[in-house]
């Protein structure tokens, strides 16, 4: 056997064994134990719910409470999820899902935690149409709309003010794929404005190669768009706000935070 086969079955097994557990850690799937003084040690954790308005602050603890009994976390790869990680996850998931109509991501059954980057399959073709057998890195991924998986030392750095936001990007695929047939908007009532505003901001992100807010990976699709703007409109309000003040009122119409106006992280 050679040592690139190799290298590659053992990349496949560290890739699969976790959801090993995971099938057989689902076979039963009791309510989750929420966390001794959960409200509290959330609030505190994702500086992020500070754009919370008071109005919204009861119900938003009501989803992150639906969110932590319903999903299982799993530690992969040696990491022991604790609490906290639980906390902070939740909290920033359920920042996306303050509409009064919305469920905490109804189809999501797992969340899996990672203790950095982690190696996945690829199965998109090239230009060629030739899938590459060789696993890529990734500090997150959405798969199905059942699970996601998350390096946390990314979490962390979202909570420190980085501008990329792993969970957030993660979780607004997850609304995406709610909508079956649709990429890069979740469910609405009407997507007029959404089209109209989305399509001519993918496209200007697309003439860029160096846009001022917006990370240039956005530009791969628009699903990745979605997810990237979502990242701004949490990391960077104000700048969002700024340089593209129609994409940000398009976001705060649908989120209902007025990220623009808080202080998450003072200097």
């Amino acid at each position: 056997m050679s040592a690139a086969l190799l290298a590659i079955l053992i990349a496949i097994a560290v890739i699969v064994a976790p959801f090993a557990a995971l099938r057989m850690a689902s076979r039963w799937r009791a309510p989750q134990p929420l966390p001794e003084d959960w409200a509290r040690r959330l609030l505190a954790t994702v500086p992020q719910a500070v754009a919370v308005p008071a109005a919204r602050r009861t119900f938003y603890l009501a989803q992150c409470e639906q969110f932590l009994r319903d999903k299982r976390f799993v530690g992969c790869n040696g990491l022991v999820v604790s609490d906290e990680m639980r906390l902070a996850v939740t909290g920033l998931a359920c920042l996306l899902v303050l509409r009064p109509d919305a469920a905490p991501y109804p189809r999501l059954r797992s969340v899996l935690l990672y203790p950095g980057a982690f190696l996945v399959p690829q199965d998109e073709p090239d230009e060629l149409g030739l899938v590459d057998d060789a696993p890529v890195e990734q500090i997150g991924e959405s798969w199905d709309g059942e699970r996601v998986l998350l390096s946390w030392p990314d979490v962390e750095a979202a909570l420190a003010g980085d501008e990329v936001n792993v969970v957030v990007h993660e979780f607004a695929h997850q609304l995406d794929d709610e909508t079956p047939g649709v990429e890069g908007a979740p469910t609405l009532r009407n997507y007029e404005r959404w089209s109209e505003v989305m399509q001519r901001e993918y496209a200007r992100l697309r003439r860029h190669r160096r846009p001022p807010v917006l990370d240039p990976y956005g530009a791969e699709s628009p699903g990745e768009f979605f997810g990237v703007v979502t990242e701004a409109y949490l990391q960077r309000g104000a700048d969002l706000q700024r340089h593209h003040t129609e994409l940000y009122g398009l976001l705060h119409d649908y989120y209902g935070l007025d990220t623009a106006a808080c202080v998450m992280w003072p200097e």
